[in-house]
């Protein structure tokens, strides 16, 4: 039976020790951090004062925490070592959680999922305070999990992202996923600031915009009502895995040198 690591990890705690490691690596690499609720992204009547004059990037991670497993049942099946886990992302749901992340990808944020490579509590504490919580986590982004399912023409639906020490695949046709080094990822975000010469204020106000159209990046289905009014009046509201609890981290992200200029970032 597999093990589901909600029942020996605490969610909150994972979360807490990604973010906390992630700011410490962006600072080493210059990069100040600006955290706010992931909340604020839902809410079209509220304005926030996260917007700076300065070119940066908004970094969401997504925390996953799925199963431990022992065994695949019959079928097609990856090369993995032991032990190995799983977590659930389903690629067809409107509105849900990857369709999200994805069109935030697309419209500017660095996003990535985040999952643990272990599984008991002992383990996460020695983790903790040697500070390898994110050099043993699992890196992927939303784009990345696009371009596998795309290449192999693999219809959007129900999927599990399955990985060992190593190695990640897109299941249930194993699909080999490019993940991130955790010693690069900050490093690829400073590349990415120091690039780019758009505010990060105008880069947030497009990602926040893009919210409201998040059914652009959806395949075309004959039975999708584009007027429905119910999904008209969920646009805002919170997005399953998505809450002001660790569940998930949203940055802004920027060089770190001389006092940054704020504006109101205005909701659209």
């Amino acid at each position: 039976m597999p093990v589901e690591l909600h029942e020996r990890l605490s969610e909150f705690s994972y979360g807490y020790g990604v973010t906390r490691e992630v700011e410490r690596r962006l600072r080493q690499q210059g990069l100040r951090a600006t955290p706010f609720l992931p909340s604020l992204l839902h809410e079209a009547s509220l304005g926030f004062d996260v917007a700076f004059d300065r070119p940066g990037t908004p970094l969401l991670l997504q925390f996953k925490l799925g199963q431990a497993m022992r065994r695949f049942v019959p079928g097609p099946r990856p090369t993995l070592g032991q032990p190995f886990w799983r977590y659930h992302i389903d690629t067809a749901e409107p509105d849900g959680q990857f369709e999200l992340l994805l069109k935030a990808e697309q419209d500017g944020a660095d996003v990535f999922y985040l999952a643990p490579k272990f599984h008991d509590w002992e383990i996460y504490l020695d983790a903790f305070e040697n500070r390898r919580v994110v050099r043993s986590s699992l890196i992927v982004s939303p784009g990345e999990i696009r371009r596998a399912l795309d290449a192999h023409s693999v219809p959007d639906g129900a999927h599990k992202i399955v990985y060992d020490a190593r190695s990640a695949y897109l299941c249930s046709e194993p699909l080999e996923l490019a993940s991130i080094r955790p010693s690069d990822l900050a490093g690829k975000l400073r590349a990415h600031v120091e690039s780019r010469e758009t505010p990060i204020g105008e880069v947030l106000e497009g990602v926040f915009a893009g919210f409201e159209n998040r059914s652009a990046i959806r395949p075309p289905r004959a039975s999708e009502d584009r007027d429905d009014p119910d999904r008209v009046a969920m646009r805002f509201h919170p997005i399953r895995g998505v809450s002001p609890s660790c569940a998930a981290s949203v940055w802004s992200v920027f060089s770190a040198p001389a006092a940054a200029g704020r504006k109101r970032l205005r909701s659209r």
